[in-house]
């Protein structure tokens, strides 16, 4: 998803999720309703990848993969066949097969279609049981006495794949159709190195060796008997000779020559079966092709293929694909309009399908022709995570490990490998957007699968990209320059640097989950580095990311330092990710800028003005397919629909969605990077994409409330200078705070279940005398007075004299964990007017004074926000000294009403410092 410098433009990436347990703050939306299923495009994918699980992935194509696609001579058929049956070890790029394909004669009428590139129309699309459905359509523009399709089903955890054909006559007379079905092996070998090949009679099937080579033992098998068989040479067109190649004879009067062994450099293996289609009726007719490591264990993927039906097998892999999809999170009790759900299903079929069996990444397309076999770490990663947020973690657990393996010494990583084999493929580097997305990607599977062995086992890969990050801090404050997920230059591009912010908010909750406070430290001040220069403004030198006369963030900072002002639909990952507030009044407005800009289609959304890419460039994949500029970008749309969703717009998010499931092809089968505004189809040559259906269950599993997108920072780095006036009540008090730096919670994580006591934000500054704090609580109301449920608000801080003498605790007055040692306490109860201040003595939290020269915390019942006023005097021993820096944790505390036993629900906790006058501040979001 980006646009490459030198000839393609890879997919996009991006971001992290959170459980099912992690919530929104806007209540779920009613169920989406159609009166009939919204309907995919009626554009076809040109390539779909399919494995058994294990160790086998293999490639349907159709006839032409793009309008630049000068190879056709062949029809709709298996294109590729890759195994490794010792795993990582023996991943190889080898394609064992040139092509399996289906040939068909109408006997009765006297109709060949036997030339299958003439089959130009031919349709395929995996359903929501793997069963890949390829329908051939008219052929060289004429119907067909028979209608046909061929259903590949590439069994889950065995070593062979099942081929039916389905057969439909609408005529009124029966017709006898011919079938071949015929693999031409790809032999690697040099000169001599021949392919030996036989037919076992006892299982009706060809077997072939291709050992010569070091490749593997193939064999083809009918399920439904045969009426003729061949092992041949594909050079061999003499129609006399025994070892024809079996096309040559098929064509001629629709026989096989039924020789039984051949020695050959280039080897075909043949079955034909004649099929009576009844009038109006149907049949089937069924294969098999297997692959194994030795002639035993070939003969025993052979046996079991022929222990069942090829119906069986169909029924087989349907039923495990439904399993699959059964131990996740499904969207059909959410959307009543049907297209929704199944599009959201063939995402995540299509997804598991096309990752490597054997390594766990994902190609950048299922479609070859515009970036061959690359896997980008970026796309894998937000694939990976769209797995884990819909409950898939066996599939994210693979990728993540292999992705720790391939990390640098320096904690990043290239940008793309070999989907094959895994190793480095040189592309644009660096793209260092893929160290975020890591960091972001191995927390959250943590987190979700609560394996503390995956922790442990990436924690040093966790570290050294954490590192990267905070040790490379440009004198900007910004991370690391990069190329980034366009690929045009290296800038310090908005969506690198959300992703920078978002993995060390990521990286800092593992290192303290270790009790490494060091580390947490180190990244969360990197962090905050990051975050304020993306608040800064871009007319400061150097520039921010903010564009504050036109209210928007940029696209970047460029390489010296001046903004590059590019309205960029990859910009909203600020919020998506949440180092961004999305209901912030810079984010609401950001994402209008990007809407009424960028919007095509209604609901599409291109990636920047003047877009020429899939259109004018010379490095669009397969010249111009969207006929016109800005094409849409589906994932940039979706990234629209997480915003909505956040900020309660569920109109717009479901409408977005919707028009994503317009745009996918034919079986509801994820778009590719583009969709043409022109012809309202998805580009077909990077068609499927694994990232853009990954992106569409995320924006789906945020809708309906079973995932968000976005990190919370642990301990965030905070500090601003302002005097604030804190009113008995509050009154008159809020506007003075819509300039302060505010720090986001998550919202839904308070023990209790009552939002009351949940915190949405807190901002916080200082001047000489005290520390203001604001809180604002998730539910928007507050008890008065005395009233159940009672509640209080207490802050904790460390000693800002920086004594360590000074007596400090780690638990809080009625027993929560803090994240750092505290050595004082100041709150108030909603039952009294004291503004109390303890100390640690005894190991307990001690009462030992009353703060009188300020007032006591103020609250507003009808906005549940609450005012703090802090003098600095109160939290030291000695000289609160400016820029002095010592945690703070805000925490709302909860009384159960009917027990009466108090209890801290929810805190947030700052690494703040006092800061002077005349000292740029720390961001934060702006109100």
């Amino acid at each position: 998803m980006k646009h490459r410098l030198t000839s393609r433009l890879a997919p996009v990436v991006a971001l992290a999720l959170l459980s099912a347990t992690a919530l929104s703050v806007v209540a779920a939306p009613t169920h989406a309703s159609a009166t009939s299923p919204t309907q995919p495009s009626t554009e076809t994918a040109r390539s779909l990848y399919m494995n058994n699980w294990t160790d086998t992935t293999g490639i349907w194509m159709a006839p032409q993969l793009a309008q630049t696609d000068s190879n056709t001579q062949y029809g709709p058929r298996l294109g590729e066949l890759h195994y490794s049956p010792a795993g990582a070890t023996s991943a190889s790029a080898v394609n064992q097969i040139v092509d399996y394909t289906g040939f068909f004669r109408d006997e009765t009428n006297g109709n060949k279609y036997d030339q299958v590139h003439d089959f130009g129309s031919a349709t395929g699309y995996i359903d929501s049981g793997g069963v890949l459905r390829s329908d051939y359509g008219a052929y060289n523009g004429s119907a067909t006495t028979v209608t046909i399709g061929r259903d590949y089903a590439f069994v889950p955890n065995q070593h062979f794949l099942v081929v039916q054909y389905r057969l439909h006559n609408p005529g009124t007379s029966a017709v006898n159709l011919n079938v071949l079905d015929a693999v031409h092996l790809n032999n690697t070998g040099s000169s001599g190195q021949n392919v030996t090949a036989s037919w076992d009679a006892t299982r009706t099937a060809a077997d072939a060796d291709m050992s010569a080579s070091g490749q593997y033992h193939v064999t083809l098998g009918a399920l439904d008997g045969a009426d003729g068989h061949q092992v041949g040479d594909d050079t061999n067109s003499t129609l006399t000779s025994a070892s024809v190649a079996p096309w040559y004879t098929f064509d001629n009067n629709g026989t096989l020559a039924n020789n039984s062994s051949v020695s050959a450099m280039n080897v075909d293996l043949a079955i034909n079966k004649r099929v009576n289609v009844p009038a109006g009726g149907d049949a089937t007719a069924s294969f098999y092709l297997a692959i194994a490591d030795t002639a035993c264990n070939a003969n025993a993927a052979a046996d079991a293929a022929r222990a069942h039906t090829g119906t069986y097998w169909l029924n087989n892999t349907t039923t495990a694909y439904s399993n699959w999809l059964a131990a996740g999170s499904r969207t059909t009790s959410n959307f009543s309009d049907t297209g929704l759900s199944t599009a959201f299903d063939r995402a995540l079929v299509s997804i598991k399908q096309s990752q490597s069996p054997v390594l766990g990444v994902w190609p950048a397309a299922t479609n070859p022709i515009a970036y061959g076999y690359k896997s980008w770490v970026r796309d894998s990663a937000v694939t990976a995570l769209a797995l884990d947020s819909s409950g898939h973690h066996a599939e994210a657990d693979k990728y993540f490990r292999w992705l720790a393996s391939v990390q640098y010494a320096d904690g990043s990583f290239g940008t793309t490998y070999d989907n094959w084999t895994g190793q480095h493929v040189s592309f644009v580097e660096p793209e260092l957007d893929s160290v975020g997305i890591f960091l972001i990607g191995a927390y959250r599977h943590w987190i979700q699968t609560g394996d503390t062995g995956f922790r442990d086992a990436v924690w040093p890969e966790i570290q050294k990209a954490a590192n990267f990050v905070s040790n490379n801090i440009a004198s900007n404050g910004l991370g690391p320059k990069d190329a980034s997920i366009w690929e045009e230059t290296q800038e310090y591009n908005a969506f690198t640097q959300a992703l920078y912010v978002s993995g060390l908010w990521a990286a800092e909750s593992v290192a303290q989950s270790k009790s490494d406070t060091t580390d947490a430290d180190t990244w969360s001040h990197a962090a905050g580095s990051i975050a304020t220069a993306l608040q800064t403004s871009s007319l400061n030198s150097p520039a921010g990311m903010w564009n504050s006369p036109d209210g928007y963030y940029n696209r970047a900072v460029n390489a010296d330092n001046t903004g590059r002002t590019t309205i960029d639909s990859s910009s909203d990952m600020l919020m998506v990710s949440g180092v961004v507030d999305p209901s912030s009044s810079r984010a609401v407005s950001h994402l209008s800028k990007i809407i009424s800009t960028l919007t095509h289609d209604t609901y599409g959304l291109a990636r920047y003005q003047g877009d020429n890419f899939y259109y004018t460039s010379p490095y669009s994949p397969a010249g111009n397919e969207a006929l016109a500029a800005e094409p849409s970008w589906p994932q940039m749309s979706m990234y629209a629909a997480i915003d909505d969703t956040y900020t309660g717009n569920t109109t717009d998010a479901l409408n977005r969605l919707t028009w994503y499931v317009t745009r996918t092809a034919a079986g509801y089968m994820p778009p590719g990077e583009a969709v043409s505004n022109v012809s309202q189809k998805p580009i077909i040559s990077t068609m499927v994409e694994p990232v853009t259906g990954a992106w569409y269950v995320l924006a789906a599993l945020v809708y309906t409330h079973q995932a968000d997108t976005r990190t919370y920072a642990p301990i965030s780095d905070a500090g601003s200078n302002a005097s604030l006036t804190v009113n008995s009540g509050t009154t008159g008090d809020w506007p003075q705070w819509n300039p302060i730096p505010y720090f986001v919670s998550k919202v839904g994580n308070e023990t209790s279940g009552d939002a009351n006591t949940d915190i949405k934000n807190v901002a916080i500054a200082n001047d000489a005398n005290n520390i203001y704090i604001r809180i604002d609580n998730a539910s928007g109301t507050l008890p008065g007075y005395n009233t159940t449920p009672k509640f209080a608000v207490n802050v904790y801080a460390g000693d800002y004299s920086g004594s360590s003498s000074t007596t400090t605790s780690t638990t809080a007055m009625y027993g929560a964990t803090l994240p750092r040692p505290a050595a004082y306490m100041v709150g108030r109860w909603s039952d009294s007017t004291n503004y109390a201040h303890f100390s640690v003595s005894g190991g307990a939290w001690t009462a030992d004074s009353s703060i009188t020269s300020v007032i006591a915390p103020q609250w507003d019942p009808t906005t549940g926000r609450i005012e703090v006023v802090i003098p600095r005097s109160a939290l030291t021993s000695g000289a609160a000294a400016d820029g002095s820096v010592q945690p703070i944790t805000i925490a709302l505390v909860r009384q159960n009403p009917t027990t009466g036993a108090w209890s801290e629900d929810d805190q947030l906790s700052l690494r703040y410092r006092l800061t002077p006058t005349n000292t740029a501040w720390i961001y934060g979001n702006v109100r």
